[in-house]
């Protein structure tokens, strides 16, 4: 004799769904809280880096506009949410000088040390003149604008030809031999540091102004008003004049670029931000 098989009963059904639903929705809240809090992870290191690039590139930046007491400066204009300025971009010392070209020497004991070959219409080049070697009181850097540039040589030792227009009347004393061979140049491009609005979202970007290049994102997203710039003189006073800048204040205040979880699983989704302020001691800077 046969027994029958019993099946589920509609009350045992119900109660493995329920259980099901159960087990269901905690494994979805486990996955959806962890990956709520991966996503804050990765937002909040995104935001420290932005934060620490900031704090490495804007500082080195600015860090090498250089002012004199004699008025000389590489400010070009100042706002309280942008700087402009001559960047230096190159370093060497002239092996020939004609009133149309400057050679500079480019050997492996003393090579011409820049970030970039030497851009006609997008660099100038300072020249160093000592009309005196005796006195600094005649000192001065002359800037010039750079025609062209080619590979040349100084006797037996390479060099980089720089032409340039006529600068005999450009020079404090109008006198060639004021320029001392063997004497550093530098070459400089005019950057422009501001804040600026793409997408949406407020970021901290560079260009190049003697380039004209757009301006490209070196940072962010920042808030509102999130780039900050100070100026002051030498005993900490504040100042819009050029000449009388010493020190530049900076402050950055960065977001993260979404809403994250503030509160591990449970918390409400918010922006995040981060700030950094620091000062900057230009070069030559008089104490």
């Amino acid at each position: 004799m046969s027994v029958g098989r019993r099946g589920f009963t509609l009350v045992e059904l119900i109660i493995a769904l329920v259980l099901m639903t159960l087990v269901g929705t905690v494994i979805f809240q486990l996955l959806n809280g962890t990956q709520r809090v991966s996503t804050a992870q990765s937002e909040r290191m995104m935001l420290q880096s932005s934060i620490r690039t900031g704090a490495l590139v804007v500082p080195a930046e600015l860090r090498e506009i250089s002012t004199s007491g004699g008025g000389q400066t590489d400010l070009v204009h100042i706002d309280t949410d942008s700087v402009t300025y001559r960047a230096a971009r190159g370093l060497g010392f002239t092996c020939a000088v004609t009133a149309t070209e400057i050679k500079v020497l480019n050997t492996s004991v003393l090579p011409f040390s820049a970030l970039r070959a030497i851009a006609p219409g997008r660099d100038s080049l300072l020249l160093f003149v000592d009309g005196d070697p005796d006195t600094r009181t005649d000192d001065a850097w002359v800037r010039l604008p750079v025609s062209s540039v080619a590979t040349s040589t100084c006797g037996s030792e390479a060099a980089i030809a720089v032409t340039l227009p006529s600068f005999i009347n450009s020079l404090p004393d109008s006198q060639l031999s004021s320029v001392r061979v063997g004497g550093p140049v530098r070459t400089e491009e005019v950057m422009r540091l501001k804040s600026y609005t793409a997408d949406g979202q407020e970021w901290v970007g560079a260009a190049s102004i003697s380039g004209g290049d757009a301006v490209q994102p070196i940072l962010g997203p920042i808030a509102p008003g999130g780039f900050a710039l100070s100026y002051f003189t030498g005993d900490g006073t504040a100042t819009t004049v050029l000449a009388n800048v010493r020190v530049i204040g900076i402050t950055v205040i960065g977001l993260t670029e979404r809403a994250v979880a503030q509160g591990g699983n449970t918390g409400a989704n918010a922006i995040l931000q981060d700030t950094l302020v620091t000062r900057v001691l230009l070069r030559n800077a008089p104490r």
